[in-house]
């Protein structure tokens, strides 16, 4: 089998879609005018992210600030503009319900999820849909090779997600994550290479 080779990509020729449509979400790029609900939403969930994302959070009253989302929107708005992270909000019945964000490395076509949902929403299977369908999104409109994702060792909820949507474990790191209160655990890390192995999921994009 021949090996592949690094893609003369050039990632601003890539079309974004802006809405990614599943049976009971609906993903849109993150904008500013997202900044209240996103901020809802953070507050809401702040002690159940705080373990894992604390290294990328604000403090409590900044997440729950929209001012304070709304320049953190704008950041991710630049970041899509220049194809380096691709963050898209989860809205089911039109209440921001979490987010998947997507780090490409365009030359090798991998992209790296990192997904979060809303404490209220968590156990409805909605971490799993959104993710799936910006997998199938990554592989369709942006010929991805490889997906990939990983969480800290104690983070049973991620876990689940990944094995549930078929993810291979294909490292795991001593020392790889660092908890808030300072502990190190492991991180594992997982990665999808064809989405055959997805469970099934009707999604289109536009």
């Amino acid at each position: 089998m021949s090996l592949p080779y690094a893609r003369l990509a050039d990632p601003m020729s890539c079309l974004l879609p802006q809405i990614v449509q599943t049976p009971r979400l609906q993903l849109r790029p993150a904008v500013m005018d997202d900044a209240t609900a996103v901020a809802q939403a953070r507050r809401e969930s702040y002690a159940e992210l705080s373990p894992w994302f604390h290294q990328s959070m604000g403090k409590v009253d900044q997440e729950g600030d929209a001012q304070w989302q709304s320049e953190r929107l704008a950041q991710d708005v630049e970041a899509a503009n220049r194809r380096e992270r691709l963050s898209y909000l989860a809205w089911a019945s039109g209440r921001c319900v979490g987010a998947v964000d997507l780090m490409p490395i365009w030359r090798r076509g991998q992209f790296r999820l990192s997904y979060w949902v809303r404490s209220s929403a968590s156990g409805q299977g909605y971490g799993a849909e959104a993710v799936n369908a910006m997998i199938r999104a990554a592989f369709e409109l942006w010929d991805a090779r490889l997906a990939t994702t990983g969480h800290a060792a104690p983070n049973a909820a991620s876990a689940r997600l990944a094995q549930k949507l078929g993810f291979r474990q294909i490292a795991r790191q001593p020392l790889g994550c660092e908890m808030p209160n300072g502990l190190l655990v492991d991180g594992i890390a997982y990665a999808i290479e064809d989405v055959a192995v997805l469970p099934p999921l009707k999604a289109s994009w536009s």
